[in-house]
């Protein structure tokens, strides 16, 4: 398993801890791991996304929920 990956699942991990009450599909939507496409209410392909654009976004996104 690649360092990015593990960093995923570990990020994963903890924010199940700090939030138990929210389901498994909220998580990956409330951490940007899964979007919506721009415009659209399709849920977008993240197929051809590496995972270090995916831990990417979701650092950032998580940097967006610290500063509320």
């Amino acid at each position: 398993m690649n360092e990015a990956k593990q960093e995923i699942l570990n990020i994963i991990a903890n924010y199940c801890k700090e939030n138990p009450n929210q389901r498994f599909g909220q998580i990956l939507f409330n951490l940007n791991i899964n979007e919506f496409k721009k415009d659209s209410e399709e849920i977008r392909d993240i197929h051809n996304d590496s995972d270090k654009k995916i831990l990417e976004r979701i650092q950032s996104r998580i940097k967006q929920l610290k500063n509320k």
